[in-house]
């Protein structure tokens, strides 16, 4: 044989030797005993313990209740007629308030309690055209309830 040839053959069972052990490795990977990290008493003592989340009971800013706010007439079910006075917002001789579910905590401008996200509240009728000044103002639905029962 020539040193030519004999090169090219050892090459190309060396580079064929490779080619098999690269496909076998990818094929048949070999598997790593994976250990768990041990965790030492300094690790527990710096570790955070989780703490309960807790929302806010109520999120709201408290504003002031209208000077004068009256229940003139419950028009229908899901409406009232309210007359509303206040030096920030204006007058409103006969506003219509539309029966709805609250969007966000807020304070009732009747009676001053609480309201939280979802409960049934009156709220100014508005459109696209018109926004009351008092348009982010709410009335528990519970309290007219209760105003009715008692006139």
């Amino acid at each position: 044989m020539q040193p030519s040839t004999i090169a090219l053959t050892r090459s190309s069972t060396t580079e064929d030797n490779i080619i098999e052990r690269v496909l076998l490795r990818l094929l048949l990977p070999e598997t790593v005993p994976a250990t768990e990290p041990i965790e030492t008493a300094y690790k527990k003592k710096k570790r955070r313990k989780a703490l309960p989340v807790v929302r806010p009971v109520h999120r709201a800013d408290w504003t002031p209740r209208p000077a004068r706010l009256l229940v003139h007439e419950i028009l229908t079910s899901h409406t009232l007629s309210i007359c509303w006075s206040d030096s920030q917002t204006g007058h409103y001789a006969e506003q219509v308030w539309r029966l709805g579910l609250a969007r966000n905590d807020g304070y009732c401008a009747l009676s001053g309690r609480p309201i939280v996200e979802g409960d049934e509240v009156f709220r100014p009728r508005r459109s696209a055209v018109y926004v009351p000044a008092n348009w982010n103002r709410m009335i528990l639905a519970s309290q007219i309830k209760l105003e009715a029962e008692y006139a």
